[in-house]
């Protein structure tokens, strides 16, 4: 089936910013300014960062004459937060004990809520995953030989590195096998007939004009939650896992959705692995204090510790940069290898740093920078979500998939798990999709479901005043941000994170934009909301302490009644939360003693 659209060259243009060169290809737009601008693909994939474009890159790898058309809110190839952060990717390499890194993974990263067979899965692909993105032509570490260079950790994997311009050669490869590129344009809901997803509706972030897509299958690519606060790499703000959720899929482990990472307090930098050199005002080493055993990546002891040594008059908290660099000195890191982009990125922060901001010093403060990161789309092992024709790849499923079990996602316990995940995700989606689309015709969207949409989503515009979706955004993270609301939770909290949520959701109904950058922000501040009270209902639920979760007022493990996967779900208009039983008689790796 061809894609069929065509473009009003007056108003959108042909340029990176608008819908790439679509002539000779059967295409057709709707036009008149009140009408909405119609697609029609084989397959949809929101969100144009790396998973988008790798799912898109394989799909016609496999079905070359499968129509493809990629959207996102952003210019595609310069969006996401593949391109703005570490650029590591884990990989179980020729020589890694895979069984003695499922058994790490379930009993110290993700406490047995993992799957662990679709675990077994991630890391058999995840070395043919790395050596598929170079072969697109990404700048992958490679050895004078022409393998991967891979560093070995001590916690049974490995790590790659990738160069931070990873997304310009993917965008490329993508246009020259004929993929379809939509830039600026935000998708709001999908389309659903019966119980099956038939494409999504939007508007154009640089006109306003409305969009309906039509598409046999789709693919969400566009992020988990991070609710706003740290903009520099974590930015997305849960449309995809929102618009999965109001056509009624399934989404799972979201009480997984609170990750802290410890940051340099005058530059909001994370500092990876900087956890294990922290001291409190005193100078005494609170990381010997609070982390047990070695940590492939941040626990959840340390940011309770650090939130203990504030409280109890102890801080401010610092990082001593002198022995943080000898304990680095042989490490796997993100500095190991030669990647030009990565370096002048860092180069640039520093240079930054360093001119306008304080003089460096041995000892440098630190504190906890929420990201969140709710990622709660439930897939099975085709990252097929509960929904027909729909599928969630990337970070918008990472928890949901359940393969990382009780962990914040990403880093998930692995530094390079938000990038190996998306493309893995990409990888095993790809298969199903392109036989999917073959066998399903194309639908024909309803124009009273249309028009009904087209109201809901523009409604903002028509108000001269009302409630700000800043005011909203800032609202929430006031709910989500405190470590008493996030971290350290109780019950009492919890009703009172999810009070303060319901007060801005009852003021949702009055947001007001003035122009279509405006609208896009009043849906965010919705979506930020939504999650915001998905993550604490699911958090509510989980009456005991395990992994990433934990609960002052039950703070211990409990294996007898808690080996279970928390599912939140919409039903008509209501939110209903239920349980899943982790099917752990199947699994390898188990408790040993129930209760512990």
């Amino acid at each position: 089936m061809h894609q069929h659209h065509t473009a009003d060259a007056g108003a959108i243009g042909q340029s990176i910013l608008s819908v790439a060169d679509c002539g000779g290809k059967n295409q057709r737009m709707s036009e008149g300014a009140e009408n909405p601008k119609t697609y029609d693909t084989d397959v949809l994939v929101i969100g144009g960062g790396f998973g988008g474009l790798a799912a898109a890159i394989r799909i016609k790898e496999l079905a070359p004459e499968t129509a493809v058309l990629l959207v996102d809110k952003q210019t595609i190839g310069w969006g996401g937060k593949a391109n703005k952060g570490a650029g590591v990717l884990w990989v179980l390499a020729p020589g890694d004990d895979i069984e003695a890194f499922i058994d790490f993974h379930v009993k110290k990263v993700g406490f047995y809520l993992n799957d662990q067979e679709l675990l077994y899965k991630m890391a058999r692909e995840s070395y043919g995953a790395a050596q598929k993105l170079a072969a697109w032509g990404v700048n992958v570490m490679k050895t004078s030989t022409g393998e991967l260079d891979i560093a070995r950790l001590p916690f049974g994997w490995s790590i790659t590195a990738a160069d931070l311009d990873m997304m310009r050669p993917l965008r490329n490869k993508a246009e020259k096998l004929g993929v379809e590129l939509l830039h600026k344009t935000q998708v709001v809901e999908l389309l659903k007939q019966e119980d099956r997803i038939t494409g999504a509706v939007g508007f154009s972030l640089l006109n306003g004009g409305f969009t309906v897509i039509n598409s046999k299958a789709t693919i969400l690519a566009n992020g988990d939650c991070d609710f706003g606060v740290m903009r520099m790499w974590a930015n997305a703000c849960g449309d995809g896992v929102t618009a999965a959720y109001n056509a009624g899929a399934e989404m799972r482990n979201a009480e997984f959705g609170n990750f802290y990472d410890v940051v340099n307090k005058g530059t909001g930098i994370p500092i990876v692995f900087g956890f294990n050199n922290l001291y409190n005002a005193r100078g005494e080493n609170i990381s010997a204090r609070y982390i047990r055993e070695s940590q492939p990546d941040i626990p959840v002891s340390i940011v309770l510790g650090m939130e203990k040594e504030i409280l109890e008059g102890r801080g401010p908290i610092y990082i001593d940069m002198a022995e943080f660099a000898r304990s680095s000195e042989g490490r796997a890191d993100i500095f190991r290898w030669d990647r030009p982009h990565m370096k002048a990125l860092f180069g640039h922060e520093s240079a930054k740093v360093q001119a306008y901001g304080p003089p460096s010093a041995q000892k440098v403060e630190v504190s906890l920078g929420f990201t969140g990161e709710l990622s709660p789309v439930k897939v099975d092992h085709e990252m097929k979500t509960t929904l027909p024709g729909l599928w969630a790849i990337g970070d918008t499923s990472y928890a949901g998939s359940a393969w990382a079990g009780a962990a914040e996602a990403p880093p998930g316990g692995l530094r390079g798990s938000g990038l190996m995940n998306a493309l893995i995700a990409a990888l095993l989606a790809a298969p199903s999709v392109a036989r999917y689309s073959k066998t399903v015709p194309l639908p024909v969207s309803g124009q009273l479901e249309i028009a009904s949409l087209k109201e809901k989503i523009f409604a903002p515009l028509k108000r001269r005043n009302g409630y700000s979706a800043l005011e909203a955004i800032r609202s929430i993270q006031e709910a989500v941000v405190p470590v008493k609301y996030s971290m350290r939770r109780n019950k009492e909290r919890i009703e009172e994170a999810l009070s303060r949520v319901a007060e801005v959701q009852g003021k949702l109904p009055e947001l007001y934009a003035e122009d279509p950058h405006g609208l896009g922000k009043c849906h965010e501040a919705s979506c930020i909301a939504l999650c915001a009270e998905i993550g604490f209902r699911a958090a509510l639920a989980r009456t005991e302490s395990r992994g990433w979760h934990y609960r002052e007022d039950y703070p211990q493990r409990d294996d007898r009644n808690w080996l279970r996967w928390i599912i939140v779900k919409k039903v008509q208009e209501n939110m209903v939360v239920a349980t899943e039983p982790v099917p752990i008689e199947r699994y390898k790796v188990t408790p040993g003693t129930a209760g512990q």
